[in-house]
């Protein structure tokens, strides 16, 4: 991805593990990660309410396409929270991005968006702009 060229230091970092709000690369060296996972990490790497409900859904199945029997119960519990009636849920991001992006072209009327340059915005073909290209990193 184009923002990983632009990383912070010398060399892209390989996460080997990681548990609260730190991990550990491939070279062993621990850091603090300021980032979460772009939010999706609040509670921390590796929480056990979140590893426990993982494994007790995966006992069961995981990828069927298909609502579960916990659609219901979460959809009422982000509906009683948040106060609104319908829901898309999203395994990744880049789903959630384009899902956004086409209700907004949906309830706007307009095809443009706007998107950040050398930031990253998911996987997603419409979010893909640079002002210019930046050949490959010199190390």
């Amino acid at each position: 991805m184009p923002w990983m060229v632009r990383n912070a230091g010398r060399f892209p970092l390989t996460v080997v593990e990681g548990q609260g709000a730190r991990f550990t690369c491939a070279d062993s060296r621990q850091y603090v990660d300021f980032c979460l996972g772009d939010t999706g990490a609040m509670a921390g790497h590796l929480p056990a309410p979140t590893v426990a409900a993982i494994q007790q859904r995966a006992a069961k199945g995981l990828t069927f396409m298909l609502p579960s029997e916990d659609a219901v119960p979460v959809a009422r519990l982000l509906q009683q929270r948040f106060g609104l009636p319908y829901w898309q849920l999203a395994l990744t991001a880049t789903d959630a991005n384009r899902f956004s992006i086409r209700l907004a072209r949906l309830a706007t009327g307009r095809t443009k968006i706007l998107v950040f340059n050398w930031c990253y915005h998911g996987t997603v073909d419409e979010t893909f702009a640079t002002l210019g290209w930046v050949g490959p990193l010199q190390v």
